[in-house]
């Protein structure tokens, strides 16, 4: 369990998580853990699917669950005098699903909706190609939804496998935090007290490995999209914070390198966005960029001009020091509710860590240097190992041709 005892302002939020992701599939299995994630609101307990949503409209509560790659995550969001029952109702979720077979067959429609819908989402396209471009392993980067041939041949037996196999007290973390935190604390060593083995928390996962490829897609859009990756550090490296910096200056805040030259001077997209991910002991660095197709290699050009000039001038120290303010900034204001702080919570206690408090953050900000960021900026300059994927109304070879003059420029 984790939590925190910051004020309550009336609402409590609480989460379960399962340390089961789509990395954890067989290729049998691909789509079994965001299915589960879907099926347990068919049925749990006492409750059908009708006395699930009454119950979630009565509690007036926010109640969802989402997969990951790495882990599933139930959770809600109730005033403080609901957060009781709310609990009970998620715990149910998790661990008394029913997992009928006549639910089974009518939410692989739904999910093969949801897959449809997917595909008509240009960022979710551009988010597949960029990540099967920058890893090699299918563990890592066959879809979280499956495919459907995957969904088709999963039967009710192989699914409550995999449920028992995943879905044990040992393999979970509880995250509460609000003003119901003590009574939701009480009624889980309860519920726990001598149930399940000894902890199987943090799991280690192979790191996937790199490809560094490029890809193109036509699609019947009116821009293009562009995503440029590369490897960044984990989430407990010395260099993460350093990467948050870097990625801010790059592309995250509205005075970055990226968004005043790219779309501010010179008018070349409509928008253009850098983005951090950490996992455990790796991490990646995406560049995004909406454009109209004629415009990707002046664009491409303008992008490595201006990585390049970071990598070798480096920033000022207004620049880091404007940079460190913003994400002090983003950092507090994440802790400002409970959903936020749960999902954080949740997250490094599957990791088998404490989130760091804030002035922990703070501090790591303020012994970043100009000289710091230069340094990392190595990994975006003309010649680095980079993935790189275009989709939209590109025609073949556009894409190879665009990075070989804008890495010569």
């Amino acid at each position: 369990m984790a939590s925190d005892n910051i004020g309550s302002v009336g609402t409590t939020a609480l989460a379960f998580f399962v340390a089961v992701g789509s990395r954890d599939e067989n290729p049998s299995e691909w789509g079994m853990a965001h299915l589960l994630e879907h099926l347990v609101f068919k049925g749990a307990g006492r409750r059908d699917f009708r006395a699930i949503a009454r119950q979630m409209d009565r509690l007036g509560a926010d109640i969802n669950a989402f997969t990951t790659r790495d882990y599933t995550c139930f959770h809600a969001k109730v005033l403080d005098s609901e957060a009781l029952d709310a609990y009970h109702l998620v715990r149910d979720l998790v661990l008394q699903p029913w997992l009928a077979a006549e639910d089974l067959e009518r939410e692989k429609g739904v999910v093969v909706e949801e897959m449809n819908e997917s595909l008509d989402d240009p960022d979710e396209v551009l988010d597949t190609l960029i990540t099967e471009a920058l890893y090699q392993d299918s563990h890592y980067t066959h879809d979280i939804l499956g495919t459907p041939e995957s969904l088709a041949n999963i039967e009710a037996e192989g699914l409550k496998a995999f449920y028992h196999r995943w879905y044990r007290p040992e393999n979970m973390v509880l995250a509460v935090s609000g003003g119901a935190r003590e009574l939701i604390l009480k009624a889980a060593e309860q519920d726990f007290s001598g149930v399940g083995g000894v902890s199987e928390l943090p799991r280690r996962r192979p790191r996937p490995t790199l490809a560094y490829l490029q890809r193109e897609q036509a699609e019947d859009w009116e821009q293009a999209k562009i995503a440029l990756g590369v490897e960044a550090p984990g989430r407990y490296q010395d260099e993460y914070w350093r990467a948050l910096m870097l990625s801010s200056i790059l592309g995250g805040q509205n005075s970055s390198r990226l968004w005043q030259r790219l779309r501010e001077e010179e008018g070349l997209v409509y928008s253009v966005g850098t983005q951090y991910a950490a996992d455990y002991d790796f991490g990646d660095m995406i560049t995004y960029l909406s454009l109209t197709p004629e415009k990707i290699p002046q664009a491409l050009r303008a992008l490595f001009d201006e990585v390049s000039r970071l990598a070798e001038v480096g920033p000022d120290t207004e620049e880091v020091s404007h940079t460190r303010v913003y994400l002090n900034t983003v950092l507090v204001m994440n802790q400002e509710t409970p959903d936020a702080r749960v999902m954080r919570l949740g997250r490094y206690a599957l990791d088998g860590k404490e989130a760091p408090q804030i002035d922990q953050a703070v501090r790591a900000l303020s012994e970043i240097t100009p000289e710091m960021v230069k340094a990392d900026a190595q990994t975006w300059i003309p010649g680095s190992r980079m993935a790189a994927v275009a989709a939209g109304p590109v025609h073949s070879g556009a894409l190879n041709h665009a990075m070989f003059q804008g890495r010569q420029a």
